[in-house]
C-alpha cells in the first residue's frame, strides 16, 4: 500500500509540473511593486534613470551576484546572472515586479556581443544600446576584476534549499503533535538550528556554479505534554560539516555528520525501569536536487553510518527522496510579502528498518521577502507514518499529525 501511495504522489508531482509552468508565466501579472513606487512618478523617467534605479535595487538585494542591467524602451536586459537557476529566476522576478518594465530578458553574453547581434537585425536598437550610459560603464569594466570571486558569510540564500518535509531538517521550528504512539498523545517538539555558511566561492568548476562550505547544526527536543510534569523525553544533538554546490537547476549537498541522543532526566525519573542506551552515530551522505520548473523540485540521496556506539548498533545504509511543489503564489501588497502555498513529501528507506518506507508529508504556506529565495516563515500541517526519529526509539513504529511553524531558508 505504501508503495502505491508513493507512486501515486510521484505521478501527481509530475502532473503538477504542467500547471506550475502556467503559474510561472502568470507570475509577472500576479506580483507588482506598484504599492512601493507611484506609477505616475516613474512613467515619465528615461531609460538611463530607470537603469540606475534598477541597478541600485539589485546591488541592495543581490550584491554578491554582481548582476548588471540595461533598460531600453522599458525592457530590462540582465547580464552576469548567476548560473544557479533558482537565484537567477528570483532576480528576474524581482526586476519584472518593477512598474513600467514590460519585459525581462537574460543575456548570456557581453553587451558588445548583444550590440553586434542587433546591428544585423535592428541597427537602430543597437545604436540606442551603445549610446546608453550603462552600456559604456559595463564595457569599460574588466569582468575578471569586477566579479566577486567569493563571499564571506553570505546572507541572501543557501545553495541547497532545506528539505521542508524531512523531520530531521535542522531549522528553527516548533510543532504540536497529536497521537504520537511512541512519545505521547500530545507532544511538544521544538527544534533549533540551520545552515551556517562560512564562505561561498563563485564560478567554480567547469559548470561555473557556486560552492558553499559551512556547518549544519540542530537540536531536536520532544516533550510529553500529556504528562503532569510535561517531561522532556529525548534530545538529539546534530552537527555536520557541510559542502554544497549549485549550477543551473541542479544543487548538491555533502555532509559529514555526528548525532548524539540523550534521554531526558524527567522521563527517566517517571520511568525508573526504563533501559537507557547510549546512541551516538557518525555518518556521511550525499544528496542531489533538481528543479523541473522553478515551482517543482525533486531530490534524492544516499547515506552511510560508518561509526556507531556498540550499546546501540544499527545497520548503516539509508536512502532518502522527496519532492516540493509550490503553486498559486501571490504577493501580499499590504505587508509587502510573497505568500506561497506548498506541498512537500519526504521518504526514507533504511537498512535498519528492513528497507521499509518511512514517509512524511507537509502542507502549508510560507511567507518571504524575496521571490523563491531567502529566509521564510512557514505554517503547515505535518503527517508522519513510519518509524520514530527520537533517539533510541528509532526502532518503534510512529504515526502522528502535527501543526508546525518554522523559520529558515
Amino acid at each position: 500500500m505504501k508503495y502505491i501511495t508513493f507512486l501515486s504522489l510521484f505521478l501527481f508531482c509530475l502532473f503538477a509540473t504542467g500547471h506550475a509552468e502556467q503559474e510561472c508565466c502568470k507570475l509577472r501579472k500576479q506580483l507588482t511593486r506598484s504599492d512601493n513606487i507611484p506609477c505616475d512618478h516613474i512613467t515619465a523617467v528615461d531609460d538611463d534613470y530607470l537603469t540606475g534605479y534598477l541597478q541600485a535595487l539589485l546591488d541592495m538585494h543581490y550584491y554578491e551576484f554582481q548582476v548588471r542591467v540595461i533598460v531600453l524602451n522599458q525592457e530590462a536586459y540582465l547580464f552576469h546572472l548567476p548560473y544557479n537557476s533558482l537565484v537567477a529566476y528570483s532576480v528576474m522576478c524581482f526586476v519584472a515586479d518593477i512598474p513600467c518594465i514590460k519585459n525581462v530578458e537574460r543575456i548570456c553574453g557581453s553587451p558588445q556581443a548583444l550590440a553586434c547581434t542587433w546591428q544585423e537585425c535592428a541597427p537602430e536598437k543597437a545604436a540606442c544600446l551603445e549610446s546608453s550610459t550603462a552600456y559604456q560603464s559595463i564595457c569599460s569594466m574588466d569582468c575578471r576584476e569586477c566579479r566577486v570571486k567569493g563571499v564571506w558569510m553570505p546572507q541572501t540564500t543557501v545553495l541547497f534549499a532545506p528539505l521542508i518535509a524531512d523531520p530531521r531538517q535542522p531549522m528553527n521550528a516548533a510543532a504540536l503533535r497529536f497521537n504520537d504512539n511512541v512519545i505521547g498523545k500530545y507532544v511538544g517538539a521544538p527544534s533549533f538550528g540551520g545552515d551556517f555558511i562560512i564562505y561561498r566561492w563563485k564560478d567554480v568548476l567547469c559548470w561555473h556554479g557556486d560552492m558553499d562550505i559551512g556547518v549544519q547544526a540542530g537540536i531536536f527536543n520532544v516533550f510529553d505534554l500529556d504528562n503532569p510534569e510535561a517531561c522532556m523525553v529525548n534530545t538529539d544533538f546534530f552537527v555536520a560539516l557541510l559542502l554544497t554546490y549549485a549550477f543551473d537547476r541542479w544543487s548538491f549537498r555533502f555532509r559529514l555528520w555526528h548525532l548524539s541522543c540523550h534521554i531526558g532526566d524527567e522521563f527517566l525519573i517517571c520511568n525508573p525501569g526504563f533501559d537507557r542506551y547510549n546512541l551516538s552515530d557518525e555518518g556521511v551522505d550525499f544528496f542531489a536536487s533538481y528543479y523541473i520548473v522553478p515551482a517543482v523540485r525533486l531530490y534524492a540521496g544516499i547515506g552511510d553510518i560508518f561509526s556507531r556506539d556498540k550499546e546501540f548498533p544499527e545497520d548503516p545504509i539509508y536512502f532518502e527522496a522527496g519532492t516540493e511543489i509550490r503553486v498559486f503564489g501571490r504577493r501580499n501588497r499590504f505587508d509587502r510579502l510573497y505568500v506561497q502555498p506548498f506541498l512537500a513529501m519526504h521518504f526514507r528507506s533504511w537498512q535498519e528498518h528492513n528497507w521499509d518506507i518511512d514517509q512524511t508529508y507537509a502542507l502549508g504556506v510560507e511567507w518571504s521577502k524575496l521571490q523563491g529565495i531567502g529566509r521564510k516563515f512557514r505554517l503547515y500541517l505535518e503527517y508522519h507514518n513510519g518509524y520514530s526519529k527520537e533517539g533510541q526509539f528509532v526502532r518503534e513504529r510512529s504515526d502522528y499529525l502535527a501543526i508546525k511553524t518554522s523559520y529558515s531558508f
